[in-house]
């Protein structure tokens, strides 16, 4: 595992539009089995309206060819689950780290995100719990 991990951050790393990357999911938290995939989430420099969804494809592709399994690649740029985004941020293993400063205010806007709804999921579900039939 740990030849593949390094040719996934080679491949982060002839990445130039790739600003920073986490490897997450089961292979992150050391539950993987044989048939699991690598879960490799990314956050492009550039705004996705400007770049489009293909050098995301691409990138999936090379980096399956390089760890010869597969790959699943998520664009952190259009994040929309704060769930999502909390699970990758607390679980997940910096693989690329080209801009600090950015990668620590997606990671202080993920957290602000997920506590915000945090908060208003256990009010909606206290409101139903008092308006639910007893």
């Amino acid at each position: 595992m740990k030849k593949d991990v390094r040719s996934l951050i080679e491949i982060l790393h002839e990445q130039s539009s790739v600003a920073f990357a986490y490897l997450f999911g089961s292979k992150a938290k050391g539950y993987a089995n044989k048939l699991s995939d690598w879960d490799i989430a990314v956050y492009f420099s550039d705004p996705m309206d400007k770049i489009g969804h293909w050098p995301a494809f691409e990138l999936e592709a090379k980096l399956a060819r390089a760890v010869g399994g597969m790959v699943q690649v998520t664009v952190l740029n259009a994040l929309l689950s704060p769930l999502f985004g909390f699970e990758i941020v607390k679980d997940g293993v910096v693989l690329l780290d080209r801009d600090q400063n950015l990668r620590m205010k997606f990671e202080n806007r993920t957290l602000r995100y997920y506590h915000d709804w945090q908060y208003f999921l256990k009010r909606q579900m206290k409101a139903e719990e008092y308006l639910s039939p007893r």
